[in-house]
């Protein structure tokens, strides 16, 4: 990803955005939404799910400044409030903005809790006020004034299986185009695992401090059924309006059989049920994808990423590409669907794929539209990569654009001009397990995003917040502390490029090294040719101390043309090494060594750094270790070792093995004496997996070259050839 705009989530300094922390056993940011403007200030606001204590805070949204860290144990009614439920029931696990419920003008929430009532699940929805919240609010306290609680239906049986409803609660905008938001709440045990989710229609008429799922009758809403075993309503969410019939549609994920299926919204009436094998096109359409990939585990509205003017959608799949992940974004279209969709069809035009970077990153975890966090006007996309850099996890930006899609994007292509990624910070901090727009938290007229990573802090969590800008603040250039290796009294050039390769800077912004400094054992000395934006032919020259050798320092600084960073550079000197007469046994530093073993039975093993070594007479062992090593037996019945690296093997006079493993390197054997030399197979090895070609030896199943034989057509070589060491 050398070419990816990387965003740090440990450069959040307030002024790019902040990390909300959460309490002790939070598991805060398993899940995370944007939460309307609650209060009614006129600025966004956030909510944060805290299953592991059964709490749910909210954040409110400010043009005053942030600081680095917010805690949310100082939330105090002023800075946002806290949720209280109860940690068995889960309350939390879920969480979501509700749009304008009761239709009084100001945005609502809603919690899921699919634990309580012994897994029928609950979901809570709390209003909006312009009154002042209290710092805490119970959800036990809901009384229809406040908010009201959802209550599932079927609880634990006697196998142990209950509905789970609030396993996925969302908005789901304007489903029966009677002005008022509405409801979706997923349950996908429900049915005997088919899944169920639950449409429940927003009401100027006020609500009573319960909602039974049971009641829904068509005429308050209305129960969607599953099929099989899809657990239809693991993921749940508004679709915007993907046929641009001007009212609000669904999507609604069962990875259980890999389908996502999306419900338009109508005015006319709705029955108390509605089964989504009923789907026809006209009333909707299932997309399908490949239950092996866990498809549609996670589900959402996308914005209008092709800014054609119509909504799309996108849908993950965190189990496909030996668990890479991928998503799928899928266009709306006004011109109507067929009552299915393969993803196999997606060609740029009607949608298409993104694809993870590497196995185990479950990238398509979690999936969320982004706002438009770039201020170009179109909307973008946001996908959880949880188990990426050793699950510190990555999440990724994708942004929209109206130039069109190629059928497929690969996340580690992003650049500044496609999207950008965002770094974790710790191992098993698992940010990027869930992902949200986070609406305009700082009132800045651009799009913000909150990552959540509940693996934080010891399992307290912590949730991140990025500030959308159109003009990036410049972050620091990151310098890497590098090693390289030389002989003993010998001047190294050092190229420039090889030293920033591991550098970055998180802007995308253009290094050069500006000075070198601080060399121990040793003279550094930067040689610019002064060809502006050109590094290629720029070197530093170090050389060691006379008669030095081990480990040599000096320190380089970078700049990205208005901040700089400091890293040390490590110069492993290697030594010139001298056996006696008698049977040596010699080790080379992790410099570029030379040892010459003299006479006797000498074992010489090079270690690091590019080596020289000479047997001399006698029975010798020669390892050459990792690096680019020359190895000599001379006189005597030899064993030769290149190790890792392209090493170049000369056994000289004698009966001599040069021992060879796969993954090693491909190395050059000069003098091979068909009939006195032995080519010894290790590492597992056997003359059956070779196949030999011109002067070459080959590892069949991967056609790696294992040795280059000088003079030598291989294909005339038979096992008699060969020996196993």
């Amino acid at each position: 990803m050398a070419d990816t705009l990387l965003f740090n989530l440990s450069s959040l300094n307030g002024k790019n955005g902040f990390a909300i922390n959460g309490i002790a056993s939070d598991s805060s940011g398993n899940s995370v939404s944007n939460a309307g403007d609650i209060n009614h200030d006129g600025i966004d606001d956030l909510i944060i799910g805290a299953p592991g204590t059964g709490k749910s805070y909210v954040v409110f949204g400010s043009t005053n400044a942030f600081s680095t860290n917010l805690d949310l144990s100082s939330l105090d009614g002023s800075t946002g409030f806290t949720i209280n439920g109860s940690a068995s029931d889960s309350s939390g696990n879920s969480v979501s903005n509700a749009g304008d419920i009761n239709g009084d003008g100001i945005d609502d929430l809603i919690i899921g809790a699919s634990g309580a009532a012994l897994g029928a699940g609950k979901s809570y929805v709390v209003f909006g006020s312009t009154n002042a919240f209290s710092a805490n609010l119970d959800l036990s306290s809901l009384d229809g004034s406040k908010g009201f609680a959802i209550n599932g239906i079927n609880g634990r049986n006697s196998d142990g299986i209950s509905d789970s409803s609030g396993t996925s609660v969302s908005n789901a905008g304007d489903i029966n185009g009677d002005g008022i938001d509405d409801l979706i709440i997923g349950a996908p045990s429900a049915l005997s695992g088919a899944g169920q989710s639950y449409v429940v229609f927003g009401s100027t008429k006020g609500f009573s401090a319960n909602l039974d799922l049971s009641s829904l009758d068509g005429s308050n809403g209305f129960a969607i059924n599953g099929n099989g075993s899809d657990s239809s309503g693991n993921s749940v969410s508004n679709a915007g309006d993907v046929n641009r019939d001007g009212i609000a549609d669904l999507i609604i994920g069962a990875q259980g059989t890999g389908k996502s299926y999306v419900v338009f919204g109508k005015t006319s009436a709705f029955s108390a049920n509605f089964d989504l094998s009923s789907l026809n096109g006209s009333n909707g359409f299932v997309i399908n994808g490949n239950a092996n990939d866990f498809f549609g585990a996670s589900v959402s509205n996308a914005g209008d990423v092709n800014n054609d003017g119509i909504d799309d959608l996108i849908i993950g799949a965190y189990n496909a590409a030996s668990v890479a992940g991928q998503s799928y974004v899928v266009f709306g279209n006004s011109s109507g669907f067929s009552p299915s969709f393969n993803l196999s069809n997606l060609n740029g035009s009607n949608g298409f794929a993104i694809k993870g970077i590497n196995e185990n990153d479950i990238s398509g975890f979690s999936v969320s539209a982004a706002g438009d966090v770039n201020g170009d006007h179109i909307a973008d996309l946001i996908i959880g990569a949880p188990f990426a850099l050793s699950a510190a996890g990555q999440s990724y930006v994708v942004f929209g654009r109206s130039s069109g899609f190629d059928s497929t994007l690969d996340l580690s292509t992003l650049n500044p001009s496609k999207g950008f990624a965002i770094n974790g910070i710790k191992d098993n901090d698992v940010s990027g397990i869930s992902v949200s727009a986070a609406g305009d938290i700082n009132g800045d007229k651009i799009d913000d995003l909150i990552v959540g990573a509940l693996g934080a802090s010891d399992g307290a969590g912590q949730s991140y917040v990025i500030f959308g800008t159109k003009t990036p603040i410049n972050n620091a250039p990151v310098a890497i502390h590098d090693t390289v290796t030389t002989a003993k009294n010998t001047a190294f050039c050092i190229k420039v490029n090889t030293l920033l390769a591991n550098d970055s800077d998180i802007d995308g912004n253009s290094l050069k090294i500006t000075s070198v400094s601080g060399a121990t054992n040793g003279t550094a000395v930067l040689k610019d040719n002064h060809t502006p934006n050109n590094s290629a032919d720029d070197f530093i020259l170090f050389t060691p101390i006379r008669g030095f050798s081990g480990a040599a320092t000096f320190k380089y600084t970078i700049t990205d043309g208005q901040l700089t960073s400091t890293a040390k550079v490590t110069v492993e000197v290697g030594a010139r090494l001298f056996g006696g007469k008698g049977n040596d046994h010699i080790n080379g530093t992790p410099g570029n060594d030379y040892i010459n073993g003299g006479n006797g039975r000498d074992s010489l093993n090079g270690g690091n750094g590019d080596d020289t070594l000479l047997g001399g007479n006698g029975n010798d062992i020669l390892v050459g270790g990792n690096g680019n090593d020359i190895l000599d037996g001379g006189n005597g019945n030899d064993r030769l070792s290149g190790g890792f690296g392209k090493d170049i093997l000369t056994g000289g006079n004698g009966k001599d093995i040069f021992i060879l493993a796969a993954t090693q390197g491909g190395d050059k054997i000069t003098d091979f004496t068909k009939g006195t030399d032995l080519i010894g197979l290790s590492g597992g090895l056997s003359f059956g997996q070779l196949s030999f070609s011109g002067n070459k030896i080959i590892v069949t199943a991967t056609d790696e070259v294992l040795a280059t034989l000088t003079g030598i057509n291989t294909t005339t070589l038979s096992t008699a050839n060969f020996t196993i060491v």
